[in-house]
């Protein structure tokens, strides 16, 4: 059974049911990866969740760092900016909350591993698996409100093997949704967004910088619309930005860098 990874969705509800439509032609068994940012930004936000959630078992999703805004916003503690669209999510959380705070940080299988924004160089796969655990059980728990809350005010981004547990798990929230590029210092930079060719001297994209300890998986993730698609032989890139007018993106995943098909559909 095929599994094809889908770049960032964003709310634009309908280029992604022309996408599934359009794979599904091809295969109407396959499996569906969603690389986060299942929402914010395009208009049909809750829509899309329930699209995805109508799925079933043929779906799987990571969280992307505006799932976890729309779970901060309806939590309370965070407010929506003026170019969010989350106002009919946060006026119906009975129907999502639940379902998108139990999904993962990391999925991996078959030799692939699917996060938002990559995975922080130092770390291999059985630390990545387990530092996204740490902070997947604070969002499943009964006061996850309270505990997103505490994770949410801290900049955590220079890693150190004896951070506190708080600390480890803001940064893994910093490195798995939020991470472009690698400063000069060695930390996680915030703020810029362009290619990777066009950034500051001293600044690297994660998936350049050294050391890379991640030898066990293909990397599979979304989260950076300057990069576009990039089908690399140990890293896949797929948010084509659909959300500002460009496509909608899937690859089907297979370990020769020859063999994964291309789908996508324009905004």
């Amino acid at each position: 059974m095929a599994v094809w990874a889908i770049g960032d969705v964003q709310g634009c509800l309908q280029p992604l049911q022309a996408l599934i439509a359009k794979i599904e032609a091809r295969d109407n068994a396959a499996k569906f990866w969603f690389c986060g940012d299942l929402v914010n930004r395009g208009p049909h936000s809750l829509g899309t969740l329930r699209f995805i959630q109508s799925l079933g078992a043929r779906a799987r999703t990571v969280l992307g760092n505006h799932d976890l805004f729309a779970l901060a916003c309806t939590a309370g503690f965070v407010a929506p900016k003026p170019q969010d669209t989350l106002s009919e999510l946060i006026a119906a959380p009975e129907l999502w909350v639940d379902w998108l705070r139990h999904q993962p940080l990391a999925i991996y299988e078959n030799g692939f591993l699917l996060t938002h924004a990559g995975v922080f160089p130092a770390w291999g796969l059985e630390q990545t698996l387990a530092l996204a655990e740490a902070v997947e059980t604070a969002l499943r728990a009964d006061d996850w409100s309270l505990q997103l809350q505490t994770l949410w005010h801290g900049g955590a981004r220079q890693w150190r093997s004896d951070l506190s547990a708080l600390d480890a798990q803001r940064f893994t929230v910093n490195a798995l949704m939020r991470m472009r590029f690698i400063a000069p210092d060695g930390g996680l930079d915030f703020e810029l967004k362009e290619s990777a060719a066009t950034a500051p001297a001293g600044y690297v994209p994660w998936f350049q910088a050294a050391p890379r300890a991640m030898e066990e998986a293909v990397l599979v993730f979304g989260h950076w619309s300057a990069l576009g698609l990039r089908n690399e032989p140990r890293w896949i890139a797929l948010d084509t930005g659909c959300v500002w007018g460009r496509e909608l993106t899937a690859v089907r995943l297979a370990r020769m860098q020859e063999d994964r098909l291309v789908i996508a559909v324009s905004a």
